[in-house]
């Protein structure tokens, strides 16, 4: 499964605080990311911590997404 794109209204809606955006942008991406996850570590204990630690980030640097690209594919911070 990938990561469903969330669309550029639900996306501006949660940069603004929206909650209901930010609640849609949640429930599309977090399937993708959590099947992500296990793929990548092997176990669902570790998927799930993985999952919520990504989805915390994506909350908390939306600010930082411009809307340049296809929030999937910048929307997941890999780095520190």
């Amino acid at each position: 499964m990938k990561i469903r794109d969330p669309g550029p209204e639900i996306v501006q809606g949660a940069k603004e605080g929206e909650l209901a955006a930010i609640d849609s942008l949640l429930k599309t991406i977090q399937s993708g990311v959590f099947n992500l996850a296990i793929r990548m570590l092997g176990n669902r204990a570790d998927a799930a911590d993985a999952s919520q630690e990504i989805l915390l980030k994506v909350i908390t640097r939306l600010a930082s997404f411009r809307g340049e690209a296809d929030f999937f594919n910048v929307g997941l911070p890999c780095g520190p």
